[in-house]
């Protein structure tokens, strides 16, 4: 197994109040596990850093969090990173996709209905590394504004991070889950 230390029986000082301070919040929005902090800890600074940027699009950040769900799924399926998919199976049915949608992410389909169409070619250019089309561009502002567009393109990246992060450190499976 390529797991890094636990490091939060020997957290001191500032080590000690950041993982305080990720418990705290993810608690607070009934998320009662670590993942991808508990390897992210042995550098309590990238730790923080990384979860502030995670809560941010989680629960601050402009698209409809069916959207944001749609995102990390799409994104979790195409990498195969189970743990993302496992992690937000629950948050997406709360945010409102169908057990329909789930399932056609799940078996890889490549048709939605809109608005999801049209996040959904936008994620394609994106994880190719490549220009998005202006028309494309247009119709994601027109929707979601440019910050939506930032998002959408930059919540690619920040969900493979987090899954080489889960992958290249054998994070356990969210709690529930087995492999």
């Amino acid at each position: 197994m390529a797991s890094l230390p636990d490091p939060i029986p020997q957290l001191t000082g500032e080590g000690i109040k950041v993982y305080q301070d990720i418990v705290s919040r993810r608690s607070a929005k009934g998320v009662h596990h670590l993942g991808p902090y508990v390897p992210l800890l042995n550098d309590p600074e990238l730790a923080r850093r990384v979860e502030q940027l995670g809560y941010y699009y989680k629960y601050e950040a402009t698209l409809p969090r069916d959207i944001y769900q749609f995102i990390v799924l799409v994104f979790a399926k195409h990498c195969g990173v189970e743990f993302e998919w496992l992690d937000h199976i629950a948050a997406a049915r709360a945010a409102g996709l169908s057990e329909a949608m789930i399932d056609a992410i799940h078996k890889g389909e490549a048709t939605f209905p809109a608005p999801f169409d049209t996040v959904y070619d936008c994620m394609g250019y994106a994880l190719k590394y490549q220009s998005i089309p202006k028309p494309l561009q247009d119709k994601i502002i027109a929707a979601y504004g440019i910050s939506g567009l930032l998002e959408i393109v930059t919540l690619c990246g920040f969900y493979g991070l987090i899954g080489m992060i889960n992958a290249c450190f054998d994070v356990p499976l969210p709690p529930g889950h087995k492999a």
